[in-house]
């Protein structure tokens, strides 16, 4: 073996070792954020090896506790926008009796009402904390990922409006065309028009037919991207 092949065989030895180390210390920080309580020397010599301190430790916990409160938050959109169905057909119900009677509408609605707002209230900070573990989310290489598709997103939607804006500008420049031909006397001059008002026709389909392929794509980098920000959210 020769002396690099060595060396590069110790770095790699080294990184491996200090992967584990990393990956032991989350593992500790999400046990003492969960609640457990591990032995204080086992804390002290993995601070050690990971070069952290007892601040790290304690900010990292803080972390983990809130992203762990976030995900509690998004978890309960499903349960408060099934109530809030549940509500509104309460409502509907109610609002059906209201020419019978008035008072006993709004007995029933008032309270019905409160809830709902309360119930918007939590589904709003379910969505920000939807919006924040995205935000949050520390995977560099999600992030990269959801910018490059947040990018193309922004470029296909602006070709798209461009073909389309073009396509609607060349269908009025066929319908002039046409429109010419329907009045010209001298047959070559209004078969010439009627070339032109088809050539337009043909260009205009053809963008239509482009912003159609980059609506495909803007769907597929949509749901692409909802999958990067639902990895982002349970990491």
């Amino acid at each position: 073996m020769s002396i690099a092949s060595f060396f590069e065989k110790m770095v790699g030895m080294q990184r491996q070792r200090a992967e584990q180390k990393r990956g032991h210390y989350r593992e500790l920080v999400a046990a003492i954020a969960s609640g457990s309580e591990p032995s204080p020397t086992e804390i002290e010599q993995l601070l050690t090896e990971t070069q952290k301190s007892v601040d790290d430790l304690r900010r990292d916990v803080e972390k983990q506790q809130h992203r762990a409160k976030l995900k509690a938050s998004v978890a309960s959109i499903p349960g408060f926008e099934a109530e809030r169905a549940a509500i509104d057909a309460q409502i509907a119900a109610a609002d059906k009796k209201l020419a019978e009677s008035e008072s006993q509408h709004e007995e029933t609605v008032h309270p019905l009402h409160l809830r709902r707002r309360e119930v918007d209230q939590a589904i709003s900070d379910g969505e920000a904390a939807r919006r924040e573990l995205v935000s949050s989310c520390e995977d560099a290489d999600l992030r990269r990922e959801l910018e490059d598709i947040n990018q193309q997103l922004q470029r296909a939607g602006e070709s798209t409006r461009d073909y389309k804006d073009s396509a609607g500008r060349l269908d009025r420049m066929a319908a002039y065309e046409h429109e010419v031909a329907g009045h010209e006397l001298i047959k070559s001059e209004a078969a010439r028009h009627r070339e032109q008002a088809v050539t337009y026709e043909t260009e205009a389909e053809s963008l239509r037919r482009k912003a159609k392929k980059l609506e495909k794509l803007q769907a597929d980098l949509a749901k692409r991207c909802e999958e990067i920000e639902q990895q982002m959210r349970r990491s």
